[in-house]
């Protein structure tokens, strides 16, 4: 099967990579149930690594997009949740309370482990690199902006913190969501106080307080983000 893309050129590959996956779902050149070609040849054809293609597809089947099936490929899902009846982009791509309930579910049990490892193992460099990412946010805030690249650079920082790389590498998966639930939240105050928190318990190598102040932050987070997607849907 020869899919009609386009050389990937710019720097952020996956995004690129998604887009034009939703593109052709809503334009209807894949349609449900259809299997995509292997992954050699999607390489091929996008013109991109195996690490981005993966994760690209990751998060399009994180988000009920694409299904993953071992031994089976990769299809797009027989019902997409309502997506192709309308135009899309990577930022319409939510599904309700009911998703963004297991996304937090998922990033609460990954990120409770991450912050627990941070707090045992963090270098002073390491919350250093944390604090700056956090000081970023407030220099942002400041100026009446918000930066979703240093708040996805902070929870990276914490990652790294934990070192276990399969762990890091996890939450590289979800940057995409991420980065949809960021664009999303409006004011930044609480999460700004939120991760204020977080960075003192893992300074202080408190682990309990850690945990607690990430499972706090995460669950403000989701409860506004499925406020912010109930308010869109109702418009």
């Amino acid at each position: 099967m020869k899919l009609s893309t386009t050389r990937i050129e710019r720097k952020r590959i996956t995004d690129q990579i998604i887009d034009q996956f939703v593109s052709m779902i809503a334009d209807g050149k894949l349609k449900p149930g259809d299997r995509l070609p292997p992954e050699h040849v999607l390489m091929r054809q996008f013109g991109v690594g195996r690490s981005s293609l993966r994760e690209a597809i990751g998060a399009l089947s994180l988000i009920g997009l694409l299904t993953v099936r071992p031994g089976h490929g990769t299809h797009v899902a027989a019902s997409p949740n309502g997506f192709l009846e309308k135009p899309l982009s990577w930022s319409m791509l939510t599904v309700g309370r009911d998703k963004v309930h297991e996304l937090v579910e998922a990033r609460i049990a990954l990120e409770h482990a991450i912050v627990g490892l941070a707090a045992e193992r963090a270098t002073q460099e390491e919350i250093a690199e944390i604090r700056h990412y956090q000081g970023r946010l407030k220099a942002a805030k400041k100026r009446g902006r918000r930066s979703i690249r240093a708040d996805l650079s902070f929870h990276n920082a914490l990652a790294k913190a934990s070192h276990n790389s399969v762990l890091a590498r996890l939450l590289s998966e979800l940057r995409q969501p991420m980065r949809t639930w960021m664009q999303h939240l409006g004011d930044y105050d609480k999460l700004i106080d939120e991760h204020d928190a977080i960075v003192d318990a893992v300074e202080a190598h408190d682990v309990d307080r850690a945990q607690s102040a990430v499972r706090q932050h995460l669950e403000s987070v989701g409860a506004r983000l499925a406020t912010a997607l109930l308010g869109r849907q109702r418009k």
